[in-house]
């Protein structure tokens, strides 16, 4: 049976529900009070993707049966896992801050490619506006991990 949008759409919810639980995996990890508020925002942000994800698919304005690139979808089933990836738990804080800045990129390159091979530009648009927050998030990431690490100067 061919994939379709709506495929594609679950997909990527999960995907986004499996961000939250790493980043509030994190948050719990942490003993920095600015870390686990950090980690919280980024679960946060992350839910925020499922709502706009699941809204789509419930607002019934787009054809999500339209068929899509079974590579991409292929790709966006796992866009925060990285292959080989230990628990959190078994990880040093800042294990998991290289781990997080891993899975962003990687979801920010999947968010990429699924708005170049939409058809529709509203989805284009969307996944193109989450590739940008997953490239943010990596950003945000390094910068609190460079600062935790004495690469920056204060601790974050």
């Amino acid at each position: 049976m061919a994939k379709v949008l709506n495929d594609l759409l679950d997909a990527a919810i999960q995907d986004e529900i499996d961000a939250q639980k790493f980043y509030l995996d994190a948050r719990e990890k942490s003993v920095n009070p600015r870390l686990k508020e950090f980690f919280n925002t980024l679960a946060n942000e992350e839910k925020g993707h499922e709502r706009i994800l699941q809204g789509v698919k419930e607002m019934g304005l787009y054809d999500v049966d339209l068929p899509v690139d079974e590579g991409v979808l292929d790709q966006i089933e796992g866009a925060h896992v990285i292959t080989g990836e230990k628990p959190i738990k078994e990880l040093s804080i800042e294990e998991a801050m290289q781990l997080a800045m891993k899975k962003e990129n990687k979801a920010c390159h999947v968010y990429a490619q699924m708005a170049e091979t939409a058809d529709q530009e509203e989805i284009k648009k969307l996944f193109s506006s989450i590739s940008a927050d997953e490239r943010r998030h990596f950003s945000m990431i390094e910068k609190h991990y460079e600062m935790r690490t004495g690469q920056m100067g204060s601790e974050g």
